[in-house]
């Protein structure tokens, strides 16, 4: 009996050990990073299989926490977030990776997960509507199966403090499924139960009656971008009160987008990035001017005016991001050298967002705002940070709702100084009891990115369970 147990074990090892060698990455084009790197799919259900890398921790992973990261869109991939903003390299302006001194692989070990199903080189094998729903509940649910695969494929992972972080929709996301693992390790063994330490949330959304448009008409107004007048129609016809209408107020915020029409709303400091040519002219060639269906209003008449444009196609989908050129990191990881070096099967066309998933997805009225209560009351450490410089996502809506919470404030706001730089303030920072909120100094929607030794600081200080 006990021979045939050890078979059993052996075959099952060896499985497992086979599927871990199939995911190691040897090399990457173009990519001198030589870490330790896995790259290949988990499964999530029969018809869903989601896309994931893995970095080990530079140094001693062995004794440093395991991380997930998860961008937002939704239908957005988390590779962006590997490639442009805190994994081992940066894909610079002219499409070439330098390495990131600010990695947030030198203090963790990191998951790099593609969600939901059909973002990016994630897939659903089906056509059935059942299986092509998604909302926030299924999300977190597959994100949570995923997860349970990955600790199958990397066992010495399960032990590890965990913590889930993410920015944008990823504010909807992150809470849901650390929900989902605090209701699952109440059903399993203590040897089963995934170690939940953290979650952090970097300028995402989580209650909608404050985050995105509510917060952007007051953010827009006090940073001098709309007029007073409008401000105050704003009041009139869209707080509700006895003036409050709908129709005037739909026209009224469409008015204000057009108003800030062309600003960057991810960062209202920074420049509008677009596809050029060597020249530096506008590349009308480039895909960005076929697809996005956000372009400004010149951009739209070039895109009218050029004859030679085709249809897209249910299959070639782009949600280009406003002011962002993805053409570079879209070349790259639609390389088919790429693909092969990362295990993608099948060939996929790679977008850094997809209408495709974001057009079916559906957001839920609740957002993830009712997950922190329970969440505090379990014990998990919780770091919400925003750069104060987003339009889209701003600090103040991320402020109210926190305020809403009525948490008790066990440090007051205050400044704060990544490395202990006494020359420059990197943002402000109070905590509560079972919450932290961070603002990060004159950067915008993806702070990783634009801010990197101050996130890097931030994180590795909330890992640590240091004050910053």
């Amino acid at each position: 009996m006990k021979s045939l147990f050890l078979i059993f074990f052996l075959i099952v090892f060896q499985s497992i050990l086979s599927s871990i060698e199939d995911d190691v990455v040897k090399s990457i084009p173009d990519y001198s990073y030589s870490g330790r790197l896995y790259s290949g799919y988990l499964d999530v259900s029969n018809v869903k299989k989601f896309h994931y890398m893995f970095n080990y921790a530079y140094e001693d992973p062995e004794n440093k926490p395991l991380v997930l990261w998860l961008n937002g869109g939704p239908g957005c991939s988390s590779l962006d977030g590997w490639a442009n903003e805190h994994g081992p390299m940066q894909l610079d302006e002219e499409g070439n990776f330098k390495m990131n001194e600010y990695t947030w692989i030198k203090s963790a070990n990191m998951i790099y997960l593609e969600s939901p199903g059909d973002v990016g080189f994630s897939y659903i094998d089906s056509k059935l509507e059942t299986d092509l729903y998604t909302d926030d509940n299924t999300t977190a649910a597959d994100n949570l199966n995923a997860l349970l695969d990955f600790f199958k494929k990397f066992p010495s992972m399960k032990n590890k403090d965990f913590y889930i972080s993410g920015e944008s929709y990823g504010g909807i996301y992150v809470p849901i499924l650390a929900y989902k693992i605090v209701e699952y390790n109440k059903g399993v063994s203590e040897s089963e139960k995934i170690k939940l330490k953290g979650i952090l949330v970097g300028n995402g959304v989580a209650d909608w009656n404050y985050d995105t448009d509510p917060a952007t008409m007051d953010f827009v107004f006090t940073h001098h971008l709309i007029s007073y007048e409008t401000r105050l129609e704003y009041n009139n016809y869209c707080l509700i009160n006895e003036t409050y209408d709908y129709k005037k107020c739909n026209n009224l915020i469409s008015e204000i987008y057009n108003t800030i029409d062309g600003i960057n709303i991810y960062d209202y400091l920074r420049e509008c990035k677009v596809p050029k040519n060597i020249n530096g002219e506008l590349d009308t060639s480039s895909k960005y001017f076929k697809y996005a269906p956000w372009a400004f209003k010149k951009f739209k008449k070039i895109k009218k005016e050029k004859s030679n444009l085709k249809e897209q196609n249910d299959d070639d989908v782009l949600n280009s991001t406003p002011c962002f050129d993805d053409t570079n990191i879209e070349k790259y990881f639609n390389r088919p050298d790429v693909q092969s070096s990362l295990h993608v099967t099948p060939k996929r066309t790679w977008y850094v967002c997809s209408d495709l998933v974001s057009n079916r997805y559906k957001s839920l009225e609740e957002g993830s705002i009712w997950t922190y209560p329970i969440l505090i009351k379990e014990g998990i450490r919780i770091l919400i940070y925003s750069g104060d410089t987003d339009v889209i996502v701003p600090y103040n809506g991320n402020q109210q709702w926190i305020d809403n919470l009525g948490l008790k404030i066990e440090e007051s706001w205050r400044q704060w100084r990544a490395f202990g730089d006494e020359e420059n303030v990197s943002g402000y920072v109070v905590k509560y009891k079972g919450l932290t909120f961070c603002t990060i100094k004159g950067t915008g929607h993806m702070t990783p990115a634009w801010k990197p030794k101050e996130s890097y600081y931030m994180f590795s200080k909330f890992l640590n369970g240091e004050d910053f």
